[in-house]
């Protein structure tokens, strides 16, 4: 049997075919119309093409996501609930890492703009130099959506958690584990979010009467465990009396565990150790790690559903702020003094 078109169900229904389509877009019909159009839809057992449906608009049915590196443990869990909310939509995605082989390399994302290839982009953790691909977007007037940034624009929307909150929260539980001496070691020093895991770590240790030491205060290269195991090499190199290090993400904490564990360090026994992040290796090394749950999937997914109202409605910046929530595992102990 011949598959059903718009234009029988439009013919069945006794309404113009601009109306069905209309009906398909949400867009306003009659009450009615819409109760014909409907009966008929189920009747035929029509279901609308993608591809029309996109071609009709003019969009082309492709949405783009950069990220500096897609090797990043967080990023991955930020990608699958960017797939999920897409595998409702009839979308597919167009992925890009800025850096490849050690040398950034945006000009993949300058393309995707200047042709038209996606719908609308979305940039995780982006930086300053991420600029002229924010002005490539709003000049094209490209919906644009960045997920965790460290460089913004006021015409793009941005989705990001509460990190302050959640440096309050682990300089709260350090605190109550009788910690004095706590160390910091962050991601890049430029990164916005280590800057206001830092602050929020401070300002608890402060609102418990306890100084963060700027001497026990680090920035690493990157965020991934091989800076964590450089810094922790660099570390136990001499003596120190901290009893607890706060890491920027997991990957770093996760990085710094292996070394320090190979060297003969017993943690929590001997230090404890906190990340950012709930990346799911945390949760099967030993000790597990106790971290700082950002909702990555439920950040992608709203990132994606937050990129598709701008292309239905365009709108001014949104921002989305997610809380955090402190995840207690086994590497976190009172200190060796207590």
């Amino acid at each position: 049997m011949k598959k059903p078109t718009i234009s029988n169900v439009a013919e069945r229904a006794g309404v113009a075919v601009s109306t069905v389509s209309r009906y398909l877009n949400g867009h306003y019909v009659s009450k009615s119309a819409k109760a014909r159009i409907g009966d008929v839809i189920l009747e035929l057992g029509y279901s609308p093409s993608a591809n029309a449906r996109n071609l009709s608009l003019g969009r082309k049915g492709c949405v783009g996501l950069a990220v500096d590196s897609s090797l990043y443990l967080w990023f991955t869990q930020i990608l699958a609930g960017i797939e999920e909310e897409l595998s409702r939509r009839d979308t597919s995605l167009m992925l890009a890492s800025l850096e490849l082989e050690g040398r950034y390399d945006p000009h993949i994302v300058h393309n995707w703009i200047k042709q038209r290839r996606i719908d609308g982009l979305i940039i995780a953790n982006s930086h300053r130099r991420e600029r002229p691909l924010f002005q490539a977007a709003i000049e094209a007037q490209l919906p644009t959506v960045l997920v965790s940034p460290d460089e913004t624009s006021p015409h793009v929307h941005v989705v990001r958690s509460d990190n302050r909150g959640g440096g309050v929260a682990v300089a709260h539980h350090l605190a109550n584990l009788g910690h004095k001496r706590v160390a910091f070691a962050g991601g890049p020093v430029h990164s916005v979010d280590s800057k206001h895991r830092l602050n929020g770590l401070r300002d608890g240790l402060e609102e418990r009467g306890l100084h963060l030491d700027p001497k026990h205060v680090a920035f690493c290269d990157d965020y991934t465990p091989e800076a964590g195991a450089a810094y922790a090499t660099q570390f136990l190199k001499k003596p120190s009396d901290v009893t607890a290090i706060v890491f920027g993400n997991d990957g770093l904490a996760l990085g710094f565990m292996r070394v320090a564990l190979q060297r003969g360090l017993r943690i929590p026994h001997d230090i404890s150790v906190v990340g950012f992040d709930n990346v799911p290796e945390g949760a099967f090394v030993w000790p597990g790690l106790t971290t700082v749950a950002q909702p990555l999937r439920e950040m992608g997914r709203n990132a994606c559903r937050r990129l598709f109202e701008a292309i239905e409605n365009p709108t001014g910046q949104q921002v989305v702020v997610f809380p955090l929530e402190l995840v207690i595992r086994e590497s976190t102990a009172p200190p060796p003094s207590a």
